[in-house]
């Protein structure tokens, strides 16, 4: 087994080399000064005077000189090199055992150790960011999921082993029938969402019409927006837009149904299509109950609902599919909401994304 390397083990290979270095660098310093002695005047005379009355003590004093300045280069060095690699290898040891909330000192003067130890703490940061969003999506989801079972699981005994008539028994297996749709929708918004977050180039490209898109989309819905009479104003302009179609056709419908199930019964529901320079800006704009900023805040967060009396068929993962498939698209969306006034969402997404699929 092939043993890891330690600091004790390269401090003392450094001790040894700083001073086997310096001592045979002195060295040859007293052979020269020996050598040049009495003015440069080489001669086996000199030579021996020197040795009669000084060599040892020239020899002496150069060991000595080359004691303290090993020394010396061994604290600096210490300081500037091996004190911040020990400081590391000991972080490394706690993110190994699992604890990524360590982080190391960046006040070093090298700029290699520097761009190390910064680029060490960036990374147990966002590691630590992962692990949190992990942990939180693993409750969010374990609590959304387990709700419509409770309820699947308590109205089937209902209506086991009780005598209901049957305008009761329709009620609980409409329920029913609500909450196991509501599972399988959220199941398949979590796995397209994984999907995303795993995808990172926009693939399946083709050039579509996205005023005709936006109008299919409003035919699909047609039901949601007219069983609260809501009255359509559409201002299309022809927008080609060259974009993964089935995705961009996600967003429309997500934000869509947002929309619906927030405005009040009878009122306006605004769809704007233009041009905007190298972008196509869709606006959607309900006059519903609009949200509060520290909903709209966290609107992209998953499996945040904010007013649950609206959201109840939600599961709170439909606008991080929407945030992720306009950044995916390379585009941009901005949300404007005002209590008992409405929202307005603003997409942004370049009319062509060839090159940067390229």
């Amino acid at each position: 087994m092939r043993r890891k390397p330690k600091i004790r083990t390269l401090k003392i290979r450094l001790i040894v080399s700083i001073f086997a270095v310096i001592t045979a660098t002195y060295g040859l310093v007293a052979a020269a000064m020996m050598l040049a002695y009495h003015g440069g005047a080489f001669s086996f005379d000199n030579l021996y005077e020197l040795g009669r009355f000084g060599i040892r003590w020239l020899l002496l004093i150069f060991f000595l000189i080359s004691f303290i300045i090993g020394l010396l280069v061994f604290y600096r060095f210490n300081q500037l090199f091996l004190q911040p690699v020990n400081e590391l290898s000991k972080a490394l040891a706690e993110v190994e055992k699992g604890n990524y909330d360590v982080e190391v000192s960046t006040n070093v003067k090298n700029r290699e150790l520097y761009q190390l130890m910064n680029g060490f703490n960036r990374m147990t940061k966002e590691i630590s960011s992962v692990e949190l969003l992990k942990k939180d999506f693993i409750s969010y989801f374990s609590h959304e999921f387990k709700t419509p079972i409770a309820s699947i699981q308590g109205f089937s005994r209902q209506i086991k082993e009780q005598n209901l008539d049957p305008a009761k028994q329709q009620e609980y297996a409409d329920i029913i029938y609500r909450e196991s749709d509501r599972l399988i929708k959220m199941s398949g918004n979590v796995l397209t969402l994984t999907k995303l977050e795993h995808q990172n180039v926009l693939t399946d490209i083709k050039t579509f019409s996205l005023d005709e898109q936006l109008r299919r989309t409003l035919l699909i819905l047609e039901k949601q927006w007219s069983e609260k009479a809501l009255e359509l104003v559409l201002e299309f302009d022809e927008i080609e837009l060259d974009s993964n179609e089935e995705l961009v056709k996600q967003i429309w419908v997500n934000v869509l149904l947002n929309a619906i199930n927030y405005s009040e019964l009878g009122g306006i529901l605004k769809v704007e299509c233009r041009h905007d320079g190298d972008y196509a800006k869709v606006r959607i704009r309900d006059y519903g109950a609009g949200m509060p900023d520290k909903v709209r805040e966290r609107i992209f967060e998953k499996f945040y609902q904010g007013d649950a009396s609206h959201g109840s068929s939600g599961n709170g993962l439909g606008m991080s599919i929407v945030k992720r498939i306009v950044d995916l698209c390379d585009g941009k969306i901005i949300i404007k909401s005002q209590l008992q006034k409405g929202t307005t969402v603003i997409v942004y997404l370049p009319l062509n994304n060839e090159e940067r699929s390229e």
